[in-house]
C-alpha cells in the first residue's frame, strides 16, 4: 500500500492504468475520430435522405407539380372513365380531359405522367389505376416521338429521380431494393434530389413569407391529371443533334405492341399515339417516316407559338392537342357502335363539334 502511494505522490500511474489511459487516448484520437466520421455521416445519410424523399412531407413540400400530379393518380379509386388517357408529359399538358369530354360527351380521365416515371416505373401507374378503377372503353396512350426511341428510354436520358420517387413510393419493396442495389450512383443522387429540393423550397418560402411573392409554379392548377406549364410561348426550335434517316422502327413497333397486347383485354379499344411537334423540329421527317403505320394517329406539325419549349404546350397548344384527339375518339366510336354509350344529346353536341372541325 504505501508502494502505491508512494508511486501516486510521485505523479505516477499503475501499469495497468496506464495502459487503460493509452487506450481511451487513443480512442478519442482527434484525427481517427475525423476519419471515422467522414466515412459515417454519408453512409448514414444517403439511406436517411432516400426515406425522407418518399415521404408525404417531402412530396407537398420539395416536389414539383409534375411529381405530385404523378402521385395524386394513386389516390384515385372508383372512377368510371369512358376514355383513359395515359403516356408521357406531352399527354399531361397537352390532352384536357374537360375539352374532350365536352367535344366527344365520353367521360374522360387524363393518368399521364412524365418521360421520367415511363423510364423508371413502366406502366406501374396505369396498372395501379386500372386495379383501382373501373375499365375504359378507350385507353389513349400519347407518347412524344422521343419516346419511341431506346435510348430515351435509360435513365441518364431521363429526369430519373421523379421516377424513382413513384417506385419508392408505390412499386414493391423488392423492385425499390432490385433497383436502388443495381443503380448505385442514381440511389445516392437520388437522396442528394431530396435533400437539395427541400432546401430550396424551405428557402423559397422564407423569401414568399418575406415578400409575399410566389413562383409561377406554385400557381399552377392540375385539373383531373391535366395542367400548363407556366412559360411563355416559343418563338423558335431549339437546336438537337439530327437522327439518322430512316430512324429503325422495330422499338417503336414493340411499344405499340405492348400497349395493344397488354390491354386490349380491359379496354375495347387502345389507341397508340404520337403526339404533335414543332413544325421546325429538325427531326419532324425522320420521325414521322419512323412512326408511319405504327400508330393510331400521324405526326401533326403544329406551329412553333403553340409550345412553351419542344415538346410541351401552351394553353391555346393545348386545346387544339384535345381537339384532335376528341375528333379522333368520335371517329372511332362510329367504326365501334357497341362501345358507345352517350346520350342522344352528347351523340348530337359531338356530331356538331365534328363538322365545325372538319370545316
Amino acid at each position: 500500500m504505501n508502494l502505491a502511494l508512494e508511486f501516486l505522490e510521485a505523479g505516477t500511474h499503475l501499469p495497468s492504468e496506464t495502459a487503460g489511459t493509452q487506450i481511451v487516448r487513443r480512442r478519442l484520437d482527434p484525427a481517427a475520430l475525423y476519419c471515422w466520421l467522414v466515412v459515417l455521416l454519408p453512409l448514414l445519410a444517403i439511406p436517411s435522405f432516400i426515406a425522407f424523399g418518399r415521404s408525404d412531407f417531402f412530396l407537398h413540400h420539395g416536389a414539383s407539380v409534375w411529381v405530385q400530379s404523378n402521385d395524386a393518380i394513386f389516390n384515385m379509386q372508383g372512377r368510371n372513365c369512358d376514355v383513359l388517357v395515359f403516356g408521357d408529359s406531352t399527354a399531361m399538358t397537352g390532352i384536357d380531359p374537360d375539352v374532350v369530354e365536352r367535344d366527344t360527351g365520353f367521360h374522360t380521365c387524363n393518368i399521364a405522367v412524365t418521360g421520367a416515371v415511363l423510364a423508371v416505373t413502366g406502366n406501374l401507374t396505369l396498372d395501379h389505376f386500372l386495379s383501382q378503377n373501373a375499365p375504359p372503353r378507350i385507353l389513349v396512350v400519347q407518347l412524344s416521338p422521343d419516346d419511341f426511341q431506346r435510348e430515351n428510354r435509360a435513365w441518364k436520358q431521363t429526369i430519373y429521380p421523379e421516377g424513382l420517387l413513384e417506385l419508392l413510393r408505390h412499386g414493391s419493396p423488392q423492385e425499390a431494393r432490385r433497383v436502388l442495389l443495381t443503380h448505385p450512383h442514381e440511389a445516392i443522387a437520388f437522396s442528394g434530389y431530396a435533400a437539395g429540393f427541400s432546401a430550396y423550397y424551405a428557402i423559397k418560402d422564407i423569401w414568399f413569407r418575406t415578400t409575399h411573392l410566389r413562383p409561377e409554379e406554385d400557381q399552377v392548377q392540375v385539373r383531373n391529371g391535366f395542367f400548363t406549364p407556366p412559360s411563355p410561348a416559343r418563338t423558335y426550335c431549339d437546336a438537337s443533334t439530327k437522327m439518322e434517316y430512316p430512324a429503325n422502327g422495330s422499338f417503336a413497333h414493340s411499344i405499340a405492341r405492348d400497349y395493344r397486347g397488354r390491354y386490349g383485354d380491359s379496354s375495347a379499344v387502345v389507341l397508340v399515339d404520337v403526339a404533335p411537334i414543332p413544325s421546325c423540329d429538325p427531326n419532324l421527317d425522320a420521325y414521322s417516316t419512323e412512326l408511319k403505320d405504327v400508330t393510331s394517329n400521324s405526326l401533326q406539325p403544329l406551329p412553333i407559338g403553340l409550345f412553351n419549349d419542344g415538346r410541351h404546350y401552351t394553353a391555346i397548344g393545348s386545346r387544339v392537342v384535345s381537339t384532335l384527339v376528341a375528333r379522333q375518339i368520335n371517329r372511332v366510336a362510329i367504326e365501334n357502335p357497341s362501345l358507345d354509350n352517350r346520350q342522344p344529346a352528347s351523340l348530337d353536341i359531338a356530331a356538331q363539334r365534328s363538322i365545325s372541325l372538319q370545316r
